[in-house]
């Protein structure tokens, strides 16, 4: 039962919300588009994304337990500190991760094959895996090679719903690519924000991301262009007609200040020292849940009628 109890902190299952909804997100772009909904197909499809995402919390507490050492662990960064206090179960971490990924792909050519789906979905699905496990594993490292922020906005941005969208309709199409760069930047915030309480323990484990190289006061000015950046171009594809009334997307861009008002907070808050950093983070993560709460619920309510 102990035992259980450690992996269960390993596995961080409040990130799978997040994820969940993403992945949520894209299916029901894809029902706005036209595509009919197979129950079968949508949790076989969460099979696949969540079984690929677990792996991703295992795999990195074990490949940064080094670098974890120095951190003070939140609810979301500074890893679950888990190996740190009990190196004995490293390796059945590392033995769980695999298992998940190998797992995540299993099921994914198992879906191509049921489904007679095209053979880029198997493609597709296997680099999102691919793309979470090498964050921080070796060879790539992409955390450690100042590529993490890269990995984060393409897996948020694109594979993330992207998988979802697929798994409905069978491709990936241009009424899909119009989101991908606004989720994009809240890919961006995203990372940044878990990165902000550990920027010394990073530093110290050897990391080079963005708040390492360009410190606190950069990054909250990048987060909060992001941030921006992503409001803005919810307006733009509301105000353009791109998605020729398949979607009303007029309360996107509405929905999109949350995350917006949370990021700007950080500017009056001062953020000098770790108590500011954490709450900073809260408020960064809870106004982005929210914000993708509200979109799912509104394409959720516009497919529905």
């Amino acid at each position: 039962m102990a035992r259980l109890k450690l992996l269960l902190r390993l596995a961080r299952l409040h990130f799978l919300f997040f994820g969940f909804m993403i992945y949520l997100m894209g299916y029901l772009l894809a029902l706005a588009n036209g595509a009919s909904l197979n129950t079968i197909q949508f949790v076989f499809g969460y099979v696949i994304f969540g079984c690929a995402q677990l792996s991703v919390s295992f795999s990195n507490d074990y490949f940064d337990r080094k670098a974890d050492v120095n951190s003070i662990s939140t609810a979301f960064s500074g890893g679950s500190k888990v190996l740190v206090e009990y190196p004995q179960l490293e390796s059945l971490a590392l033995k769980t991760a695999i298992i998940l990924v190998v797992a995540s792909a299993i099921a994914a050519t198992l879906f191509t094959l049921i489904f007679d789906y095209p053979f880029w979905f198997l493609i597709f699905a296997l680099l999102g895996g691919l793309l979470g496990w090498f964050y921080t594993a070796p060879p790539l490292k992409f955390a450690y090679r100042k590529l993490g922020e890269v990995a984060t906005v393409i897996a948020v941005g694109f594979m993330m719903p992207g998988i979802g969208y697929f798994a409905a309709c069978g491709s990936i199409d241009l009424f899909f690519a119009v989101f991908v760069f606004p989720l994009s930047c809240y890919g961006l915030l995203f990372i940044l924000t878990v990165e902000m309480p550990d920027i010394d323990s990073d530093r110290a484990g050897g990391k080079t991301n963005a708040l390492v190289k360009l410190g606190l006061k950069k990054g909250l000015g990048i987060s909060f262009v992001s941030a921006l950046a992503g409001s803005l171009s919810l307006a733009v594809i509301h105000f353009s007609g791109i998605l020729m009334g398949k979607l009303d997307a007029g309360l996107f861009a509405v929905f999109s200040t949350l995350p917006l008002a949370g990021v700007a907070t950080g500017f009056y808050t001062g953020l000098n020292n770790r108590q500011s950093l954490v709450r900073q983070v809260v408020i960064n993560m809870t106004t982005m849940v929210l914000f993708l709460l509200l979109l799912d619920a509104h394409i959720f309510a516009q497919v529905a009628i």
